[in-house]
C-alpha cells in the first residue's frame, strides 16, 4: 500500500509493506505502553514526538522524507535522555548529541550522493548506489551513519549511558525500536557487491556481539547491563545483514523483521520490568514480576518454544551458506550470561512497593504480547537436533553463569560507557600534560615579553633623547635661518636705497 503526498516537502511518498508492517506494529505497541507508564507531560510530548519519526522512517518510500523522520525521530530522543536532569542524564545527553550529530551528517551526505545517483526512492537506492563512482563512500556513510543507531562498535558508546539516564518507559523506546531505525536503513539501503565494507560490516558487529556480553557481565546497574545486551543483540542483526550482502542468494530481510520484533517486545519488558520489580512488595505481586521477567529473559536468549527461538531459528537458516550461521548460536551464550548478571543485579534493587499503575498495566501488556509473538508466527514443531541447537548455547552459559552469581559485587573494571570513559581519561591526561605544558610556554614568553619591554624602554629613551636634540638642532637652525633671513632682507634694502 502506497500514499502519496505531492504538497509534502518535495513529493513524499509512504508505504506499508511487509517489512514496514510488522515494525509500525510493535512500534505503536511500545509507544502506546511508554505513554501508558509515563506520568509526566514533557516526557509523553517528547515520546510522541519521537514516534511519529520512528514510524516515520519504516513508512517512508523516498529517501527526503526518511532523512527527515530519521532527524526528529533522533533530536525528539535527546528529551527522553535528559528527562531526569541529573548529572549523568546530562553527560549522557551530551555524548548522545555528539554521535547524532555524527549520524546526522554522515547520512546527509550518504543519501545526498544517493540523490545525486538515481535513488530518491528508497526502491531504487541499492542500485543506484551500486551503479554510482562514490559507491564505497556512499556505503561507508551509510555504515556510519545508521550504525550510530544500530550500536555498531565503536559508535555504540551513548547506549550505556542513554538507557541508565533515561526513564525506563524511555529506555524500552530507546531499545526496543528506536536503535532499530539504523538496522533498517541497512536493510532498505546497502547494496551487494561491496564486499570489503560487508566484511567491515560483518566484523564490527561479531565484535558487538561477543564483545559486550564480556563489559556488561562486570556492571552492576540493571539497565547498564541491559544496555550492553541490546548491543550483542543487534550486533547479532548486523552480523546477519552482513552476511546476506556476502551471499546475494540469501534472503535475509524476513528473518531481521522478525528478530527485529521479537527483541523489541522482549527487550522492551525486561527494562520496563525493572521498576516494576522494585514496586512489587513480597508475595504474589513479586512473584508475577519475577515470571514476566523471567519469561521475558528466556525469549531474549531463544529459549525453545519461545518468540526467541523462533527469530534465531529464521536468522541462523537465512545465513546458512555462510561461516557466520556457525558463530551466530554463540551470541545467545552471552545473552545468558547477561541476564544472570541483570537477575543478580535485580536482587540488590531496594523495594518500593507502590499500588497498581500505568508501568505495571503496560509491562502485563508487553508480556501477554511476547507470549502471543511465537503463535503468530508459528512453526513446526523442532526436531531434536533443532531444538539442541537451540539448547547447548544455554547449557554452556551454565557453568559460567554459576560463577557470574558467585563473583557478587565488585567495582566494575570497565564502567558503563567503555570508550567514552577511555576517551575522558585520555582528554583529561593531556589537558593537563597540556596545561604544564602550556605554562611553561607562557613562562618563556613572559620572560621574553619582559625583555622585549626592557629592550624597547631602552631604544624608546634613546629615541627621546635623540628627537629632543634634533629638536633643539632645529630650533637652532631655524633661528639662525629667520637671523640670515634679517640680514640679507637688510642689506637688499640698503643697497637699493644708496
Amino acid at each position: 500500500m502506497t500514499l502519496d503526498i505531492p504538497w509534502l516537502l518535495f513529493g513524499s511518498s509512504f508505504r506499508l509493506d511487509e517489512v514496514s508492517g510488522p515494525l509500525v506494529a510493535v512500534a505503536t505497541v511500545l509507544y502506546a505502553v511508554a505513554l501508558v507508564a509515563s506520568r509526566d507531560r514533557p516526557l509523553r510530548a517528547f515520546l510522541l514526538v519521537s514516534y511519529l519519526g520512528n514510524i516515520g522512517v519504516y513508512l517512508a518510500a523516498d529517501i527526503i522524507s526518511f532523512y527527515l523522520a530519521f532527524a526528529v525521530m533522533s533530536f525528539a530522543a535527546v528529551g527522553l535522555v535528559i528527562h531526569t536532569r541529573t548529572e549523568a542524564a546530562h553527560r549522557a545527553t551530551g555524548v548522545y548529541l555528539v554521535m547524532t550529530v555524527l549520524s546526522e551528517t554522515a547520512l546527509l551526505a550518504g543519501l545526498w550522493l544517493t540523490g545525486a545517483a538515481g535513488g530518491t526512492l528508497i526502491d531504487d537506492a541499492p542500485a543506484a548506489i551500486a551503479s554510482s563512482d562514490h559507491r564505497g563512500l556512499i556505503v561507508a556513510l551509510l555504515l556510519v551513519g545508521f550504525g550510530v543507531k544500530a550500536g555498531l562498535v565503536p559508535l555504540h558508546v551513548w547506549l550505556p549511558l542513554a538507557h541508565p539516564a533515561a526513564p525506563p518507559a524511555a529506555s524500552a523506546v530507546l531499545s526496543g525500536v528506536m536503535v532499530k531505525a539504523g538496522i533498517v536503513g541497512w536493510l532498505l539501503f546497502l547494496p551487494t557487491g561491496v564486499d570489503d565494507l560487508a566484511r567491515v560490516l560483518l566484523v564490527l558487529s561479531l565484535i558487538g556481539a561477543f564483545g559486550a556480553p564480556l563489559i556488561g557481565v562486570l556492571q552492576t546497574d540493571p539497565k547498564v547491563i541491559l544496555a550492553y545486551s541490546t548491543i550483542s543483540q543487534l550486533g547479532f542483526l548486523g552480523a546477519v545483514i552482513a552476511a546476506g550482502l556476502l551471499v546475494p542468494e540469501a534472503s535475509v530481510t524476513a528473518a531481521v523483521v522478525v528478530y527485529a520484533v521479537h527483541h523489541g517486545l522482549a527487550k522492551a519488558a525486561l527494562f520496563l520490568g525493572v521498576p516494576v520489580w522494585q514496586a512489587a512488595a513480597p508475595g504474589a505481586r513479586r512473584r508475577l514480576a519475577a515470571a514476566g521477567l523471567g519469561w521475558a529473559g528466556l525469549a531474549l536468549v531463544g529459549f525453545p518454544f519461545t518468540s526467541g527461538a523462533l527469530a534465531k531459528y529464521d536468522a541462523k537458516y537465512a545465513v546458512e551458506d555462510h561461516w557466520v550461521a556457525l558463530v551466530l548460536p554463540l551470541v545467545a551464550t552471552g545473552s545468558a550470561l547477561l541476564l544472570v548478571r541483570f537477575a543478580w543485579a535485580l536482587r540488590r534493587v531496594e523495594p518500593e512497593p507502590r499500588g497498581v499503575d500505568g508501568e505495571l498495566i503496560g509491562w502485563l501488556t508487553l508480556c501477554v504480547f511476547g507470549l502471543a509473538l511465537p503463535l503468530v508466527h508459528a512453526h513446526p514443531a523442532p526436531a531434536p537436533d533443532t531444538l539442541w541447537d537451540m539448547l547447548w548455547p544455554l547449557l554452556l552459559a551454565a557453568p559460567l553463569g554459576w560463577w557470574l552469581w558467585r563473583r557478587g559485587e565488585q567495582e566494575p573494571p570497565v564502567p558503563a560507557g567503555d570508550l567514552v570513559v577511555v576517551g575522558e581519561r585520555a582528554l583529561a591526561a593531556t589537558r593537563a600534560t597540556g596545561g604544564a605544558g602550556l605554562e611553561r610556554v607562557h613562562g618563556v614568553t613572559r620572560g621574553v615579553a619582559k625583555q622585549w619591554a626592557r629592550t624597547w624602554r631602552g631604544a624608546g629613551g634613546l629615541t627621546e633623547r635623540s628627537v629632543e636634540g634634533l629638536e633643539s638642532r632645529v630650533r637652532v637652525w631655524t633661528l639662525s635661518g629667520l637671523v640670515t633671513l634679517v640680514l640679507l632682507g637688510t642689506l637688499l634694502a640698503l643697497g637699493w636705497w644708496m
